[in-house]
């Protein structure tokens, strides 16, 4: 295995602090396994895959609660 040093922002490195106790694994276990999944061109859920989309849209969260008052009308 080879070793890389990296400059990590503040937020990055506290975030990586975070998961890796959260987690139980090692930073380096970690940053792997997401190098892994980048390179399968995976993401471990289709939320967050999407995550960047969420609260884009707007309207009603419920759509069996919305009006259908005129719906279908010519």
């Amino acid at each position: 295995m080879r070793t890389l040093t990296i400059n990590l922002e503040k937020q990055q490195h506290d975030w990586l602090q975070r998961q890796a106790k959260l987690s139980k694994h090692s930073r380096g276990a970690i940053i792997r396994e997401l190098i892994s999944k980048q390179q399968k061109g995976k993401s471990s859920s289709l939320a967050q895959a999407l995550s960047d989309l969420r609260g884009c849209l707007k309207g009603s969260k419920d759509l069996s609660a919305r009006s259908l008052k005129g719906y279908g009308r010519r």
